[in-house]
Order: C-alpha cells, then structure tokens, then sequence
C-alpha cells in the first residue's frame, strides 16, 4: 500500500523503549482500555516519543507539519493470535485546529490518489458515535494491511488512525470476511471510546 510512509510511522515513531516514560493523559485513557466480546483486546500501549512534536502530512500546499502534544500507539490482538489493529492516537493543539485537521485529511487524500490498490470508503456514514470518520480498503486481500480508517473528535481534538492488519492466521479470507470485521471494530471500538469518556462499562472494559 502506498501507505507506506503512514505505516512505518506508526511502527517506528512510537518506541517500547520509552515506555516506562509514558505519562497518564485523561483524553488518550479512553482510547486505551477496551475489550470486546470476541476476544479482541488491547494488547500493548506506547507512548509517542518525547522528541516527537509533530507529524507530516502531504497537502494541496505542499508538505506540512501537524503539530503534536501527545500520542499512543495501541495494538489490539485476538488471544494467541498476531495484531489484528495497530491505532495511533495523537492530540492536536486546540489552536489552529481546523486547519491542522484539513491538512490531515488532505494527507489522507494523498495516500488515496497514490496507490491503484486502494480505494477510499465511500459507502459508510461520515460520523460513527459522533466521530469524523474517512477511510480507505485495499481492493483485494492482500498484503499486511487491509485499510486505514482516521477517526476525529473535534471537543477533545484527537485524531486517531488505525490500520487494519492483515495476520497470517487470520480468517479473513475475502473482501465481505474483512467488511463485516472492520465494521464490527470500528462500531465496538467507537462505542468503547464513549463509554469509557462517560464513565460506563463496555464489554470487558479494563
């Protein structure tokens, strides 16, 4: 996938090795803790490095930076099983943040327009629990991730992405097996995130 770029940053950019540095920040700690009914769990949290303050995105201006004032890199995996979801969540300034938003969805855009194997996901609703959502799917069951899916809460100015991996044992085996799988994640997960902002238990919340 095109994505490349994307996805390496949310490989390398978060290290375990500054772990034991991560601090508790009350508008991240929803988007850590949730387990759902099928198993699926997170599995590890790292923070963003405390050299990292910005981001890069690709825009109709050119090259941009989005800066950053805290971040997460979440992975969520079936029992026994390799990474099902790797999101990264990050926090944006409130100041300028319409902007910075339109710089990552231009971002996004970019990946789209870059890679023939991609498509942007035009079929689902513009908001989940009243997240902005856009996505994109790989058009065929191939390779190590299967899409990217960018969720934006506008009161707390978090920006999350979360790439839909592609396991080795996975039983993803068609495009309908992944569809119905990254709507039950998407669905579970953003209904976790509100629950635990309002302080009510979901599935197996941690």
């Amino acid at each position: 996938m095109a994505s490349l770029r994307t996805v390496l940053a949310v490989l390398i950019a978060f290290s375990p090795v500054v772990a034991a540095a991560q601090k508790e920040n009350p508008a991240l700690r929803p988007y850590e803790s949730c387990s759902f009914p099928d198993g699926l769990s997170v599995t590890d949290v790292q923070p963003m490095p405390p050299d990292v303050r910005d981001r890069p995105a690709k825009t109709k201006q050119g090259e941009k930076s989005v800066p950053l004032l805290a971040g997460r890199r979440i992975t969520f995996s079936y029992p026994g099983a390799d990474p099902y979801v790797s999101v990264k969540v990050e926090q944006l300034p409130p100041d300028n943040y319409a902007l910075n938003k339109r710089y990552l969805l231009e971002d996004f855009d970019d990946i789209v327009a870059s890679d023939k194997g991609v498509a942007k996901n035009t079929t689902r609703p513009a908001r989940i629990s009243a997240f902005n959502v856009t996505g994109l799917d790989r058009k065929a069951i191939s390779g190590n991730t299967l899409g990217i899916y960018m969720l934006m809460d506008d009161t707390t100015h978090v920006v999350s992405t979360i790439y839909l991996l592609n396991p080795k044992q996975s039983h993803i085996k068609t495009i309908e097996d992944y569809s119905r799988q990254r709507d039950t994640f998407l669905y579970n997960y953003t209904r976790c995130i509100r629950n635990n902002q309002n302080g009510v238990l979901f599935g197996v919340s941690k």
